[in-house]
């Protein structure tokens, strides 16, 4: 019979190797918890990249001025496909793509202008200040002087979020096709006339540019119909004065189902033809 010693030890032993094996399997769960985080971690990383990548991504009509890519949730934006050249020296600077002819790089006088832009649905008037957007507002007269908005389509519309028709681009002339949005000028120049950051930065009424990126405003522009709240990176170039209404209505029609990358954003289903845009002399 064992003796109370050798009963101690046994005891002894017994708890020794429960211990152990008490030890042993908190080791695996603590380790199958590590591996189980890492995994999750692993997982919202991952999400969180797509997200990025998603809200970043490219805009396919990038490629002269195009107003909102957004706005950005659509922002407008607007480019050019080739390699731009030198900047023109000058007060504004031009940057041509190829040979492209582009505007005096001299700055305008100061003084107002009055943008006429005759649609199919009637006129839509607008005040140009060229003391505030001097630049755009001689871009603006050079491209009137070649009949270059004639014909042209306004092929964007925005009714949430932001709420906007784009217009301005040469690809439109005689329908909208795929590569609306991708059309410009043949020239880019920097913004100017930025408002501040701030709720309802471009208020109902606001005549602003489109672009792709900084320095990338071309021939794009977009008719502001209801308060819109923006990044601060699209040159306001005037205020409309007559033919507001006339957005308006087009933006009550909505969007055509499936025109873009949403109900609220795509080809108005009203179309807007643009027959002549000029620009006023210097008063």
């Amino acid at each position: 019979m064992p003796s109370s010693q050798g009963k101690r030890d046994a005891a002894r032993q017994q708890l020794q190797e429960r211990m152990a094996a008490k030890a042993a399997q908190e080791k695996k769960e603590r380790t199958t918890q590590v591996v189980i985080a890492s995994v999750v971690g692993l997982a919202l990383v991952g999400v969180i990249i797509w997200g990025v990548v998603a809200l970043s991504g490219d805009d396919e009509t990038t490629t002269d001025d195009t107003a909102t890519s957004g706005p950005e949730e659509g922002g407008p934006d607007d480019g050019q496909q080739d390699a731009p050249g030198e900047p023109v020296d000058g007060d504004c600077l031009y940057t041509p793509f190829g040979d492209a002819a582009v505007p005096s790089p001299d700055a305008p006088e100061e003084g107002m202008q009055t943008m006429t832009i005759q649609t199919n649905l009637g006129t839509i008037a607008a005040d140009v200040d060229t003391a505030a957007a001097p630049c755009t507002s001689s871009s603006f007269t050079f491209l009137a002087e070649q009949n270059y908005y004639d014909d042209t389509r306004c092929h964007r519309l925005t009714t949430d979020g932001i709420f906007v028709l784009q217009c301005g681009d040469p690809n439109t002339q005689g329908g909208i096709g795929d590569d609306a949005g991708s059309g410009g000028p043949g020239y880019q120049f920097p913004e100017e006339n930025l408002p501040e950051d701030a709720e309802n930065n471009y208020p109902a009424g606001t005549l602003a540019m489109a672009n792709a990126g900084p320095d990338t405003t071309g021939s794009q522009f977009f008719l502001v119909y209801d308060d819109t709240t923006l990044p601060a990176d699209y040159t306001i170039v005037g205020t409309i004065t007559e033919g507001l209404d006339i957005v308006e209505g087009v933006a009550a029609d909505g969007v055509i189902p499936d025109s873009g990358m949403a109900p609220t954003d795509g080809q108005p289903e009203t179309e807007v033809i643009i027959e002549s845009l000029t620009m006023s002399d210097i008063s």
